[in-house]
């Protein structure tokens, strides 16, 4: 067990709270605290009203300060940043580091580049880049791995552990729905409601290990449901030239290709979606825009920094092709994302 800080908290007591038992006025400024605690802090002196002694069911008055000693994990201390915001180029292909220190890599992915080697992506691959960056060769003990991932033609933030520890941590945070992740996404047509959610649960298809592995009608090969949980918010429509709805979208599981999957079921695919896309929509959309990938973007992810326990919040800018297919519908996509960084879903954590 990590050593605790005792802390003095101090409460003044409002006109609200005039008239409360002192147990009811500390267990309102302080809900993490049961009675039972509170009861063993009058008995050991960690609790006083205007700096004397009193009893858990004496009453208080306004103006009464009352003073706590509360136990609490030291406060974090911020890890040094190596690098932020760094374009880099490697003989695998280039990144950006969104940020850097001892032991976290937050670098954002740019589109077409596939995150682990594939039966057609074998070299070009982001974990080849890091690999490459970090000057990290497959005999050495320790290899750095990708905590997320994204699809191949969706960018922004992937999380890298630099070490055994940060690489777990952030293993267990990501399976736990301790990070925060955040895309923007534009889909077809008007979307009806300014902010709701997907809660339809999506089949898991049998992966190529799997087919390759069992022979056909194996269990294995068998889809099963898996729950998918999805948010989202509007940032912009427009009408014209054709009806598209900027989203700014919260995934809640990660489940394979569950935005684009949601969407889709939804009647609202994602824009220029090869596999759960309008063919005929995507079509005008490249006839009315120079954008040829998919408009999927991871832009912020929030999480505790796996050493020190410091809350990060992280943000990879919009690409320009992605901005620059916005104009075209009159939606300023900078502008955008700064609004949807000031809102928080509803009821998330």
């Amino acid at each position: 067990m990590k050593e605790l800080v005792a802390v003095e908290r101090p409460i003044k007591v409002e006109k609200k709270w005039s008239g409360l038992s002192i147990l009811d006025a500390v267990r309102r400024a302080f809900p993490e605290l049961t009675a039972r605690e509170v009861f063993k802090k009058v008995r050991m002196g960690e609790l006083k009203v205007n700096g004397s002694p009193r009893k858990p069911l004496d009453l208080i008055f306004e103006g009464d300060l009352i003073t706590a000693i509360l136990h609490l994990p030291p406060t974090p201390v911020a890890v040094p940043i190596i690098n932020e915001n760094v374009y880099i180029k490697t003989p695998a292909g280039p990144f950006t580091i969104v940020r850097e220190d001892e032991e976290l890599l937050i670098i954002s992915k740019p589109t077409g580049c596939a995150s682990h080697p594939a039966l057609r992506h074998s070299g070009d691959t982001l974990i080849e880049r890091v690999r490459f960056y970090l000057k990290v060769s497959e005999k050495d003990e320790f290899q750095p791995a990708l905590a997320n991932r994204l699809d191949i033609e969706t960018s922004g933030i992937v999380l890298v552990g630099k070490s055994r520890k940060a690489r777990q941590k952030l293993g267990v945070a990501l399976q736990k729905g301790l990070v925060g992740k955040r895309y923007l996404a534009l889909v077809a047509g008007l979307m009806e409601f300014d902010e709701g959610e997907f809660l339809q649960s999506l089949e898991k298809k049998a992966d190529s290990r799997d087919i390759a592995k069992y022979p056909a009608g194996h269990p294995r090969l068998s889809g099963r449901t898996q729950s998918a949980h999805t948010r989202y918010r509007v940032l912009a429509r427009s009408q014209y030239p054709l009806p598209v709805t900027l989203v700014e979208v919260e995934l809640l599981t990660g489940r394979n290709h569950q935005i684009r999957r949601h969407f889709s079921d939804s009647g609202h695919p994602i824009v220029l979606d090869n596999r759960y896309g309008d063919p005929i929509f995507n079509e005008e959309i490249k006839e009315l825009t120079k954008l040829r990938r998919m408009f999927l973007h991871a832009w912020r992810v929030t999480l505790d920094h796996p050493k020190s326990r410091e809350p990060l919040l992280v943000s990879s800018s919009m690409p320009k092709e992605l901005e620059e297919a916005l104009r075209v519908f009159g939606v300023d996509g900078a502008k955008s994302a700064e609004e949807a960084g000031e809102w928080i879903f509803g009821g998330s954590g």
